[in-house]
C-alpha cells in the first residue's frame, strides 16, 4: 500500500511540474512602455532574452494618441510600411495572444518611430508535448525465440 501510495505522488507531483512549464505567461514588453527606445536595438534586445510559447501573451503599454502598435508582414516590418497590416492597436494597454508557433512582427506607424527602433519581431515556439516515457509502465519484453529440447 505503500508503495502505491508513494507513486500517486511521484504522479502528482510531475503532473504538477508539467503544468508549470505550460502555463501562460504575460510578457510586458520592453518591461515598461512601448515608447522610442534609447537604441534601435532595445526591443529586439528585450526579446532576444526571452521564450515566448503559444499561449503566451503580449502586453504593450503606451499612451493612447502617441503610440500605437500595429501588426504587420515581416515585408512590412522590414520597411517600417503598413501595406496590409494584421491588427492595429489604437489604445493601450494593448494585449496580443500568442496563439501559434511562428514570427509575430510589430511596429509603431506614428511619425518616424518605426525607424526609430519603436518595432519588435519576436519567435513563438510551440510547447513540447509531455513525454509518455514512463519506467513503471513499461512494456513487457519480447519473448525470446523458441527453442526445444
Amino acid at each position: 500500500m505503500e508503495r502505491k501510495f508513494r507513486h500517486v505522488c511521484r504522479l502528482v507531483l510531475l503532473f504538477a511540474f508539467s503544468l508549470g512549464s505550460v502555463m501562460a505567461r504575460d510578457h510586458i514588453v520592453g518591461n515598461s512602455k512601448w515608447s522610442i527606445p534609447t537604441s534601435n536595438s532595445f526591443y529586439s534586445n528585450w526579446a532576444s532574452n526571452r521564450a515566448f510559447m503559444v499561449g503566451d501573451c503580449l502586453v504593450f503599454r503606451f499612451e493612447m494618441g502617441f503610440y500605437n502598435v500595429v501588426q504587420v508582414s515581416k515585408f512590412d516590418y522590414e520597411n517600417c510600411s503598413t501595406e496590409n497590416p494584421y491588427r492595429t492597436f489604437l489604445s493601450g494597454p494593448a494585449r496580443v495572444s500568442l496563439d501559434e508557433g511562428s514570427d509575430y512582427y510589430f511596429i509603431c506607424t506614428i511619425g518616424n518611430y518605426c525607424h526609430l527602433g519603436l518595432r519588435l519581431l519576436i519567435s513563438v515556439e510551440k510547447p513540447e508535448p509531455p513525454s509518455q516515457n514512463n519506467s513503471s509502465h513499461a512494456p513487457a519484453p519480447a519473448p525470446g525465440p523458441n527453442v526445444s529440447p
